[in-house]
């Protein structure tokens, strides 16, 4: 399974190019869903629950990154040494001391002069919500992840109304399935409701017969 990502935008909270800290939001949540796209360009809708990352997070064999624009050659944070990840009420929170290498300095300046405008974050789904509204809709509410990493990008943030994210789900061949699905359970339907319909002409027939 090829590890989901999303863009956001990249909430810094607080920056001290001094001490190398920075700190902000990677996800965050939201009771409205989001409008994204799978890789084939159909559209969906998503949002990510409260308590999705908690399980994850709490998961102290593997650690977590934060890279620059999802290249591990670009390591700048690592849970087990200067990266901090926590989950509140307001999405997921980060606190990461910028090393001084190369890559942590050009992070330093671009945030320093605003070229850093979004953040992503990898992951797989755990558990998920999923329904079909009445025009074959798609709606997944994601309860719990597993993430890799995190990571500062140059990329705008979308809008809050459209995420353009290339996601391994198809929507149209869950829209297909599903409908199949609900079509063989309309067949099964009909086909006990006219086993029930003989049942009891037969026992009305025989019981005619018999007075």
């Amino acid at each position: 399974m090829e590890m989901e990502k999303r863009t956001v935008s990249l909430e810094i909270r607080d920056s001290n190019l001094e001490s190398r800290k920075i700190s902000g939001y990677a996800a965050v949540f939201s009771d409205d869903y989001t409008k994204l796209q799978d890789r084939w360009g159909d559209t969906f809708y998503e949002k990510i629950s409260r308590g999705a990352f908690l399980k994850t997070l709490a998961d102290n064999t593997r650690d977590k990154f934060m890279l620059i624009n999802h290249d591990w050659n670009k390591v700048v944070g690592r849970t087990n040494s200067n990266l901090i990840l926590e989950e509140d009420e307001h999405g997921l929170r980060f606190e990461v001391d910028i090393p001084a290498t190369t890559d942590g300095n050009d992070l330093l300046e671009n945030v320093r002069l605003g070229l850093i405008k979004g953040c992503s974050f990898g992951f797989n789904i755990v558990n998920s919500k999923t329904r079909w509204d009445d025009d074959w809709t798609f709606y997944r509410d994601i309860t719990e992840v597993e993430l890799f990493e995190i990571t500062a990008t140059p990329i705008p943030a979308y809008n809050d109304t459209e995420i353009n994210c290339r996601s391994d789900i198809s929507i149209k061949e869950l829209r297909e399935s599903q409908k199949e699905e609900t079509k063989q359970n309309d067949n099964k339907d009909n086909i006990e409701k006219r086993n029930v319909d003989l049942v009891s002409a037969f026992f009305n027939a025989f019981n005619r017969g018999g007075k």
